[in-house]
């Protein structure tokens, strides 16, 4: 296993351009105007109340003027319990784009592929590691291109996958990553949202069976918590100690020693959010579907690819999807319109996501009134 990794690797002058910021309200500014976020992907439960209490309780106990352990040890443990795997299998990190370029680092220099459409940030991280990269395209549909069709569209060495994919909220089928890892030296799997789909399978127990498979988790989009970063990446024991190489550990934080103990006793507030999803996801794709002008795609994920396309016959209040967003973002919400987005044609798809009821009647009430015309 030792000869896929280069252990005398340093970071490559190559990088990638960061995309755009998304439009977003000042600090100052958010207490006071209702400003709802439908491109935020985390749970939209919010987070759990022992959280809250947690990390109250840890800035009035002075945690905040300790230096936090770079090796992330208490979350580390912590994760792996609650994934029943050990924590010499668990890397803790931030966000997981700087994850994927962690672990992008271990390996000399090659072609990977990402299935598109994906998000800009895979395109970054492998880059900035020094690769170059390749999109992979399913030509049927926005699910997760085959290994085999993928590999007939270049040849690659690495690959990293969605579960579920983002923007096309589609699970990865076990097979499908199988066939990758017995034809790539490396595979990275991105499972920030798996904890928020319908029937999502995780790909962590296949970790010991192959040593070449990398899965990212967010745990910051798991529990409702965006603002405080926290991510992991699981991993066999053999390949966590080849990524550490090139990890600092100088981004963590103390929160994830603070939520350490919490992590494995969350399990009632995951079967909450899994209820309510299951009929939260298809009841938002029917709605959005009803929308004149919008096709939505099947979704498995929190969140919902659309498509804006009317037809000629119809004459609506605006002419793409970009129009459609910039609207939505000047009476208050925030929807990604994925012009940055790998693979997607500019101007024609927007991502919603899944939030509480009352929010997305909100949200659904002001794009009916924007495409007809009347605000």
């Amino acid at each position: 296993m030792a000869s896929l990794f280069n252990k005398q690797t340093n970071l490559r002058e190559t990088s990638a351009t960061l995309p755009g910021k998304p439009i977003a309200m000042p600090y100052d500014m958010r207490s006071e105007v209702t400003w709802i976020d439908f491109s935020n992907r985390a749970n939209p439960l919010g987070a759990p109340k022992p959280f809250i209490q947690e990390i109250h309780t840890a800035f009035v106990d002075g945690e905040h003027n300790f230096v936090p352990d770079r090796d992330g040890r208490a979350f580390r443990i912590a994760a792996a319990r609650f994934l029943g795997i050990s924590a010499d299998n668990v890397l803790v990190g931030t966000s997981p784009t700087q994850l994927i370029t962690y672990a992008s680092c271990a390996f000399d220099y090659c072609t990977v592929g990402a299935s598109v459409p994906c998000p800009m940030a895979y395109e970054t991280a492998i880059e900035n590691a020094g690769h170059r990269f390749l999109p992979l395209v399913n030509r049927v549909s926005f699910a997760s291109a085959g290994a085999y069709e993928a590999h007939k569209q270049g040849n690659f060495s690495g690959v990293v996958l969605g579960n579920p994919t983002y923007p096309a909220s589609r699970l990865l089928p076990r097979q499908t990553l199988i066939h990758y890892l017995e034809t790539c030296d490396w595979v990275i799997v991105d499972e920030s949202n798996i904890e928020l789909t319908i029937g999502g399978e995780s790909m962590v127990s296949l970790v010991d069976r192959y040593p070449n498979l990398i899965v990212v988790r967010n745990a910051s989009t798991t529990f409702g918590i965006p603002g405080i970063p926290i991510s992991y990446l699981v991993a066999h024991e053999d390949m966590i100690g080849h990524i550490e190489q090139f990890y600092a550990g100088t981004e963590i934080g103390m929160f994830g020693e603070v939520l350490a103990p919490m992590v494995s006793q969350q399990t009632g507030y995951l079967e909450e959010t899994h209820d309510f999803l299951d009929n939260e996801i298809p009841w938002m794709q029917c709605m959005l579907s009803l929308v004149p002008g919008v096709n939505i795609f099947p979704a498995e994920g929190n969140f919902v690819l659309c498509e804006f396309a009317p037809s000629d016959e119809l004459r609506l209040g605006v002419r793409n999807a970009r129009d459609l967003v910039s609207s939505l973002q000047l009476t208050g919400f925030h929807v990604d319109d994925l012009d940055d987005t790998i693979g997607l044609p500019h101007g024609n798809f927007f991502c919603v996501a899944v939030r509480m009821r009352e929010e997305n009647e909100r949200l659904l009430e002001a794009m009916r009134k924007i495409v007809r015309g009347n605000d």
